[in-house]
C-alpha cells in the first residue's frame, strides 16, 4: 500500500476520524467492522468513499456558497447556514435533485424584521404604503396554528423552504400558463377531473389560474404535499414580503422579473378575517410593490398561485 495514495494505518486512523463525521453512508447503511476494516486496507475502496465525500460536500457548498453570496448582494452581511446545512443534509442530495426537477430550489429565508424605512443594499422595490397601514391598524392576518393572529411586525422568519423559481407569465386572456409547470399541473388536471375544484373556461385544464385561495387550502395543499413527500403543514403561500424579495434576493433566477408582468398571485396573508385574502404583483399597479385583497373563494383568469414549501 503506498502511502501517497493511501496512508499507513496509524495515518488513516486520524484522517478517518475527520471524515467518519461527513460520511454518514456507512453505518446509516449498516456498515460493520469487516466493512471498516477493508477500507483501512482496500485502496480502490477508500478512494470510492472519498470521492462520495468530495462529491457531497462540494454539492453542499455550492448551495451555501451561493446563498450566502445572495444575502451579501440583498442585506449587505452574511448570516449563520448550519441550521439550513442540516436540513439540507437530513433531505439529501438526491432528494433536493427530485425536488430541482420541479423546478424548486432550496434556499435559506434568514431571520429579518423588515421595516417600512430598511436600507437593504438590494431592497430597490419596497412595499408599497397601504399595507404598512393596515399592519399598523392590525388588519393584516396570519395562520397560527388553527387561529389567524393579527401580523404585528413584517420579517422573514429563519427557515429553510423550497422556492418555486418560475417566472409569472404574462396576461393572455387567461389562456396564459407558467412554463414547464410539472410541479402543479398535473395536481390542478386531476382535481379539476375529479371535480374537486372548480373547472377552468379559459385555458387548460392543468392551468394555475382561475384556482380560488381556499381550493389551494382545502384540496391542492394536501396533494402537492403528498406529491413532494412533505406533510400539508409544511406548505402555504408566500407572504408578500417572501413575494417581494425573493425575485431581489435571488436576482439569477426567472423570478427576478417577476414584478414585470400584469397578472396576480395569491399570498398567504388573510385581509380582516377568512373572507379575503392578500394578492399582488401585478405589473401596472407596482408589481412587487402591489398587494390588494379579494374574496378567498373568487376565481380570476389573471389571478394564480405559488406555493411555498418549509422544510
Amino acid at each position: 500500500m503506498e502511502k501517497g495514495i493511501v496512508r499507513q494505518e496509524e495515518e488513516f486512523g486520524k484522517d478517518f476520524g475527520l471524515i467518519h463525521e461527513v460520511v454518514v453512508t456507512g453505518r446509516k447503511a449498516g456498515a460493520t467492522k469487516e466493512f471498516w476494516a477493508k477500507l483501512a486496507h482496500d485502496e480502490n475502496l477508500f478512494c470510492l468513499v472519498i470521492k462520495q465525500v468530495l462529491s457531497e460536500e462540494g454539492w453542499l457548498e455550492n448551495i451555501l456558497a451561493r446563498e450566502r453570496q445572495c444575502h451579501r448582494d440583498f442585506f449587505d452581511r452574511e448570516f449563520d447556514l448550519s441550521e439550513f446545512k442540516k436540513t439540507l443534509q437530513k433531505y439529501g442530495q438526491k432528494k433536493i435533485m427530485e425536488w430541482q426537477k420541479f423546478s424548486l430550489e432550496p434556499h435559506f429565508l434568514p431571520e429579518v424584521i423588515i421595516s417600512q424605512d430598511a436600507n437593504f443594499r438590494g431592497w430597490k422595490i419596497k412595499l408599497e404604503s397601504w399595507f404598512w397601514q393596515k399592519i399598523a391598524k392590525g388588519g393584516i392576518l396570519r395562520q397560527a396554528g388553527n387561529e389567524l393572529v393579527p401580523i404585528k411586525e413584517v420579517r422573514l422568519d429563519g427557515i429553510s423552504v423550497l422556492i418555486d423559481t418560475r417566472l409569472k407569465p404574462a396576461y393572455n386572456a387567461g389562456r396564459q400558463m407558467y412554463k414547464n409547470d410539472n410541479l402543479l399541473g398535473p395536481v390542478i388536471e386531476r382535481l379539476r377531473e375529479a371535480g374537486r375544484i372548480a373547472k377552468y373556461e379559459f385555458g387548460p385544464q392543468y392551468s394555475r389560474f382561475g384556482v380560488s385561495a381556499d381550493e389551494w387550502e382545502s384540496y391542492i395543499k394536501p396533494a402537492l404535499a403528498e406529491k413532494l413527500g412533505l406533510e400539508a403543514s409544511q406548505l402555504r403561500l408566500e407572504r408578500f414580503i417572501e413575494a417581494n424579495t425573493i425575485p431581489q434576493i435571488y436576482s439569477s433566477t426567472p423570478r427576478k422579473s417577476d414584478g414585470g408582468t400584469d397578472t396576480w398571485v395569491w399570498y398567504e396573508e388573510y385581509f380582516g378575517g377568512r373572507a379575503y385574502r392578500l394578492s399582488g404583483g401585478y405589473s401596472h399597479f407596482g408589481g412587487l410593490a402591489a398587494v390588494r385583497y379579494d374574496s378567498s373563494g373568487d376565481h380570476w383568469r389573471s389571478r394564480s398561485f405559488r406555493p411555498l414549501a418549509v422544510l
